[in-house]
């Protein structure tokens, strides 16, 4: 070894073992949060069966493909019902999304207002924290005709992320 190397040996040796180990600090720092702000792990219902989310039964759901004269051509709907029982604390969660299961695992927001259904005040297209009592999701999702099932509906709250419900329906 040459001077220099000698005279800066123990530097050098801190340099290796702290320079990895930074690394791996700050790695894990940023990662370890990853899946707290949105869902990441699905809890699967299978068709016809529920499940408890945030306090609520969420289930079964059911789904059908309609005639929707308001549809765009190359296009069909597919109409779902997801049941919601609040526990007791009503649930709040966003309109959920339809996801192909195979292929492409495409997925499609709900779209009753680009169908222009008529005004139905029992139509709800997300849960209502307001409503303590058992009520159910009717959901349209706008999707191309080469669109096969099974499908899942995909129904998320923050207060259980990164959980979230997938719900399996065949129409």
């Amino acid at each position: 070894m040459t001077g220099w190397w000698r005279r800066n040996a123990v530097a050098l040796g801190a340099v290796a073992v702290l320079l990895p180990l930074t690394a791996g600090v700050v790695a894990v720092n940023e990662w370890s949060e990853f899946d707290a702000g949105h869902a990441t792990r699905p809890v699967t219902v299978h068709s016809g069966d529920s499940t408890v989310y945030a306090g609520a039964t969420v289930g079964p759901a059911r789904a059908g493909v309609e005639d929707e004269s308001s549809a765009p051509p190359g296009t069909k709907v597919v109409m779902a019902r997801v049941l919601v029982d609040p526990g007791a604390e009503p649930i709040a969660c966003s309109p959920p999304v339809l996801r192909e299961i195979g292929g492409t695992q495409r997925q499609w927001n709900e779209a009753s207002l680009e169908l222009d259904l008529p005004y139905d005040p029992e139509r709800r297209s997300s849960c209502d924290s307001a409503l303590p009592i058992r009520y159910s999701l009717t959901l349209a999702y706008i999707v191309p005709a080469d669109a096969e099932g099974p499908f899942t509906v995909d129904l998320e709250t923050a207060a259980e992320y990164p959980n979230y419900v997938r719900l399996i329906v065949s129409p």
